[in-house]
């Protein structure tokens, strides 16, 4: 072990060299640590972010790109073709997909507008505004005989599902407060059951175990026209029992810009579940019997392909919620090569990307500091090393004729970079944790002033019965999260690139000393 006294000794007595080597592991190390302390900070916000989003997935027919498939097709038979296939979610991959052990909850949801029958919707609070601006929400229709109806706003959503749970009960938005979810029997059977708000109860003075009927169509002047199809009034009716009754977290939002103009059936308070099945029925029913009066009546352009009960349930999208946030890309990837045309998987990456951007340019900057002086730093003490070993030549050669070991010879050149790096980084932690987050700032400030790229949220249309599950954020947000801090394991890679850095540094030396002969040192 004499070669640890000796590397110590000649860095003791050698003050000037040390220092000046001192001051290069310093200034490396602090540019190092700010480069690796913006990298970890940008990571982390990201992380951050994620694990306060809802960890959700959606497999969503692609609209816009079939769309665009078809907007590219010359003849008007090419497109009435194209919209006979049009693109559906896939039952048994949606179900396989719900299997997977990172899914909490999945939501294979349809939904539909209803109107109350012998019942009140829940007040959302706009009815006056509302009747100022357009008399209700109603107005006059005219329909393809030309005839006149005045038209009437629906005021009850219908949700399903076609398993016994859903996400909002799953997450505790939604709770049973009496009675019960409707089952997988219930589900099987198609029973008439349905599950309804608190507040609807409230407002209605409803329990469990009462009878609601819900109409799909207004009535009044337009049964005459629904009846000109074959369908009748006692198919436009549903009789459903109440199993059960919920509170709901979810509520509209007064200071929205559309609350003024909102219908009933868009407040949460007046959603009412009932089993998938139960709506196929109901669908079908309707679909088959205006199917069979227009193909008696020989009226064959108003209809397409016969209506089955597997058709009549349409859910355009499915929602997974998934346990852990941060695992939401990978099952996104392992899922994605299943897919059929025109369907995918939306994790709304896309916008979580653009938003996270100004954090990835830091990053990215940051990485590119971090290697370009690691480089540095090793082609300098490389050359410093190589260009003292000339002065030490003597020393050297005394050391071989008296026995040591080459190898020990390098070990202590080694050992002396150590010491002194070890001290350069030892100082640099103590600036850079104090600069470090303040030059954090000021990049991140720069960054953001110089930012061109103008962020832009998707405007496709979206019907209100397709609730978005995602979790909104926005840059402020996201770069809230960000902080430049010197944690423990960032220490521990300063040291462990400071030795990575000697280390290749005493490559070059270690070739040249293994080439000495002692005998041809002292005799020059």
């Amino acid at each position: 072990m004499n070669f640890l006294s000796r590397a110590w000794r000649y860095v003791s007595r050698r003050i000037s060299k040390s220092i000046l080597l001192g001051i290069t592991f310093f200034m490396i190390g602090n540019l190092v640590l700010i480069g690796l302390g913006i990298s970890d900070a940008a990571n982390n916000a990201k992380i951050l972010t994620r694990k306060s989003m809802r960890a959700v997935v959606n497999y969503e027919v692609d609209n816009e790109k079939f769309w665009q498939y078809t907007d590219s097709l010359e003849s008007d038979e090419e497109r009435n073709e194209a919209y006979k296939n049009y693109p559906s979610i896939n039952r048994e991959l949606a179900l396989k997909f719900g299997e997977d052990e990172r899914v909490k909850a999945l939501n294979y949801s349809a939904t539909t507008t209803m109107y109350s029958d012998g019942f009140d919707n829940v007040p959302l609070g706009n009815e006056e505004k509302k009747a100022e601006n357009n008399g209700g929400g109603g107005g006059a229709v005219t329909m393809m005989d030309g005839q006149t109806y005045e038209y009437k706003e629906p005021n009850i959503m219908i949700q399903t599902n076609i398993i016994p749970t859903m996400i909002e009960f799953t997450d505790d938005t939604n709770v049973i407060v009496e009675g019960r979810m409707y089952s997988q029997e219930d589900i099987d059977n198609a029973n008439k059951v349905a599950v309804i708000t608190k507040e609807l109860a409230e407002t209605n003075g409803l329990t469990v175990g009462d009878t609601i009927v819900l109409n799909s169509q207004q009535g009044g002047a337009m049964d005459a026209y629904y009846a000109d199809m074959g369908i009748t009034l006692d198919m436009t009716k549903m009789e459903l029992e109440i199993v059960g009754i919920y509170t709901t977290k979810a509520d509209v939002d007064p200071n929205d810009q559309r609350f003024e103009w909102m219908a009933p059936y868009e407040s949460p308070k007046n959603f009412i579940l009932i089993p998938g099945s139960t709506l196929a029925e109901f669908n079908y029913t309707i679909a088959k019997a205006s199917y069979d009066h227009y193909l008696a009546q020989g009226q064959t352009d108003f209809i397409q392909t016969e209506p089955t009960l597997e058709s009549s349930y349409y859910a355009n999208k499915v929602v997974y919620l998934l346990e852990d946030p941060l695992k939401v890309d990978s099952f996104v990837e392992d899922y994605q090569g299943e897919l059929e045309e025109y369907t995918f998987l939306n994790a709304n990456n896309e916008q979580f990307k653009k938003l996270a951007k100004p954090l990835d340019t830091l990053s990215f900057f940051a990485n590119v500091i971090v290697w370009i002086v690691t480089l540095n730093a090793v082609v300098i003490i490389s050359l410093v090393t190589a260009l003292t070993l000339k002065t030490r030549e003597f020393e050297i050669g005394v050391l071989l004729a008296l026995g040591v070991s080459k190898v020990k010879v390098v070990l202590q050149l080694f050992t002396e970079l150590i010491i002194i790096a070890v001290l350069g980084f030892t100082l640099a932690v103590g600036s850079g944790s104090l600069i470090a987050g303040k030059v954090g700032d000021m990049v991140l400030d720069y960054q953001q002033s110089n930012q061109e790229e103008e962020i832009t949220t998707d405007n496709n249309y979206t019907w209100v019965g397709d609730q978005n599950y995602f979790t909104e954020v926005t840059q402020e947000q996201i770069l809230s999260q960000y902080h430049v801090t010197i944690s423990p394991w960032l220490i521990i890679q300063i040291y462990v690139l400071g030795i990575g850095v000697v280390f290749i540094s005493i490559v070059i030396p270690s070739a040249m000393i293994m080439r000495l002969n002692p005998k041809q040192i002292l005799l020059a």
